[in-house]
């Protein structure tokens, strides 16, 4: 972790290839991830019959939303896979 409290991570695109860095704090959530990536147009705004997830590729796990992304073991250097749902289907 740098000094700052912040790790770099990787988010992987839902559709294709792309990659987008960002450092993230300890306060950062799936949440304020998503709507980071959202602002920054690397996501499209999701329709309103869908949703993003988004899980850690090292573990498999997928990460709460509301839940911040260190507090859930993401570390330096690791990737988060964007996850296109289906909103309202089962979860």
């Amino acid at each position: 972790m740098a000094e700052n409290g912040k790790v770099r991570v990787i988010f992987l695109h839902p559709r294709d290839s792309r990659e987008f860095p960002a450092d993230i704090g300890p306060a950062a959530t799936g949440q304020t991830a998503i709507a980071g990536m959202i602002k920054a147009a690397f996501l499209e705004a999701p329709s309103a019959l869908q949703a993003y997830a988004l899980q850690h590729v090292k573990t498999g796990r997928q990460l709460p939303p509301s839940a911040s992304l260190i507090g859930e073991g993401v570390g330096e250097g690791d990737q988060i896979a964007v996850l296109l749902t289906n909103a309202g289907a089962g979860g």
